[in-house]
C-alpha cells in the first residue's frame, strides 16, 4: 500500500527547480544624506498593485511582499537580487525607508522602479527569466510620490 501511494506522488510540495527559478536585480545608487533617522531601509518587491496601506504591506512579508533588508550603516551603492516565482506579476519595486518606531506607520518610499511616464513598473517574468539592470536611485533630499492609503 505504502509502495503504491510513493509511486501516485505528483511533488506538488516539491521546491521549484533552480534552472526554472527567476529573479529580478541591479543597482542601488545612494544620492544626498537621509534628512532624519533611517531605522531599516528595505528592497521590496509587492505582488499586489498600489496604493497601499503600511499595515496591508507588514501583513505579506514573505509572501505577496518580498523584502531585501539594505544596510544603513553607509549608504554606499550596492547591488540586489530578488529571487521571485515564475509566471507571477510583481507591481511595484521600490526602496522603503522606517524613520520612526512604529512599524505599521513610519515608512516612506525613497526610490521605485518606474517607466517613462513615471508609473511603477510591473515584472511578470516567465520560468528561468533573469531581469537584469533593473537599478534604482535613492534620492534622500528629494522623494517620489508615496504610494501609500493613510
Amino acid at each position: 500500500m505504502l509502495l503504491l501511494f510513493g509511486q501516485s506522488c505528483d511533488k506538488g510540495l516539491a521546491p521549484i527547480p533552480t534552472s526554472q527559478l527567476s529573479s529580478i536585480s541591479g543597482s542601488i545608487h545612494f544620492t544626498g544624506l537621509p534628512k532624519d533617522s533611517v531605522k531599516i531601509l528595505a528592497l521590496v518587491l509587492v505582488q499586489p498593485p498600489a496604493p497601499f496601506t503600511a499595515a496591508s504591506l507588514i501583513a505579506g512579508f514573505n509572501t505577496t511582499v518580498l523584502p531585501f533588508v539594505l544596510s544603513t550603516i553607509s549608504f554606499s551603492d550596492t547591488t540586489y537580487t530578488i529571487t521571485v516565482k515564475p509566471d507571477s506579476t510583481y507591481h511595484y519595486l521600490g526602496v522603503a525607508q522606517n524613520y520612526g518606531y512604529n512599524l505599521l506607520s513610519d515608512w516612506r518610499v525613497v526610490a521605485f522602479a518606474h517607466d517613462d511616464l513615471d508609473s511603477a513598473q510591473s515584472f511578470t517574468l516567465k520560468a528561468g527569466e533573469q531581469r537584469i539592470g533593473v537599478d534604482l536611485t535613492v534620492r534622500f533630499d528629494s522623494l517620489p510620490r508615496q504610494p501609500f492609503i493613510k
